[in-house]
This record gives structure tokens, sequence and C-alpha cells, in this order.
């Protein structure tokens, strides 16, 4: 099946928000984003390898302010972006740009943050979508002890799973540095821009 083409060019590009911007909107969820960006720091081999990267000249970012999976890697995303020189992200809110969601649907589903490296032809570098694998991985066996072990019909009790389950994933993030998710996060852009950019063959 041949590829979508994907509706996006210098305009509509330009009319999404810087992530300083993208931060300003968020409402009561921005908290939890700065301090992720505070926290998500690369590492000295992972900024050598970004700051090489001189393909990618625009990122473009979907997202939606109530979503853990954005809460959590768009800060790592955006630490990736600014080691590359010359790169500039925009960030779109997914739901009032379904025409550009329905080209990178995860799965069918429309999964967040979605984000998308293109060169200065806007021909496409890399994606990466939601979350690292070892990320999901994790989220799942967290479930099963959190909401899946929840009765259904006590919302009390839901509501604290839920909780709880927010509270260990976002713990996984937060952990020592060559084992947070955010590793993970840089650790598989890394490896979508080495196979789209031929780097891997090079080393």
């Amino acid at each position: 099946m041949a590829q979508l083409r994907i509706p996006l060019d210098e305009k509509r590009f330009t009319s999404g928000l810087s992530w300083k911007d993208y931060l300003a909107q968020m409402g009561d969820t921005k908290p939890r984003t700065e301090e992720n960006y505070s926290k998500a720091g690369l590492t000295d081999d992972e900024r050598k390898f970004f700051s090489g990267i001189g393909q990618v000249k625009y990122v473009l970012m979907l997202a939606e302010n109530w979503c853990g999976d954005v809460h959590r890697n768009s800060p790592m995303i955006a630490r990736i972006v600014e080691a590359m020189p010359g790169a500039e992200m925009r960030v779109l809110l997914r739901d009032q740009h379904p025409d550009l969601t329905e080209c990178f649907l995860n799965n069918g589903y429309r999964s967040i943050p979605i984000v998308v490296f293109f060169d200065k032809d806007w021909n496409e570098v890399g994606r990466w979508i939601e979350r690292a694998g070892t990320a999901t991985q994790r989220s799942f066996a967290i479930r099963a002890t959190t909401l899946d072990a929840a009765p259904a019909d006590n919302k009390e009790k839901q509501d604290a799973a839920m909780a709880e389950f927010r509270k260990q994933v976002q713990g996984t993030y937060d952990t020592a540095a060559d084992k947070s998710m955010w590793r993970e996060t840089a650790k598989e852009v890394r490896q979508v821009l080495e196979q789209r950019l031929g780097l891997a063959a090079k080393k």
C-alpha cells in the first residue's frame, strides 16, 4: 500500500507551538511536564550523537495536554531536538489535526506523542510514537498489580488504583539514569535516526 502523503509544509509547521509556548498553554498539567523537562537531561554520549545529526531541520510533535505519555516523553524529545544543530520543533494538538494524525497511526490507534523528523526538503527522516517498547512492558506489568487488581464496581478503589498506577509509571522515569525510561526513549530515537540515515553502517 502506498504511503500516505503527509499534509505538512512550512506554513502549517510554523503555525504550531514552540516548546516554550506549548508548555505555557498547558494549564494544570504544566507543572508535571516542566518537572520532567528539568529531569530529562541527555547523557554525554547521547548529546554527542544528537549534536552530530545535521540532516534534521524540522521536528513535528503531535500531542494533547491531558496525555500521560506526553507529560513523560515530550520533555526528552525537546532535549533531543535542542541538541540537534539547526533543528526546529513545533507542537500541534492532535485533535485539531486529524488529517496529520491519520498519517501516523500506531497499530490503528491515534497514540501520542507522535514525533516526526524531516530534512530541509520535508522528506521524512524518521518517526517515534508514544513511548519506548520497554516502557510499554513496564506499564503493562504495573497495570496488572494496580488497575486490573481493583474491583471494577468500586469507584473509590478504581480511582486509588489509577493514582497508584500513574505514580509507579512515573517512577520508572525518575529512577537512576542508566535505568530510566528516558534512556530508552533516547535509545529508540537514536536507533530510528541511525537506520534511516545509514549511520549504523558507518560505525
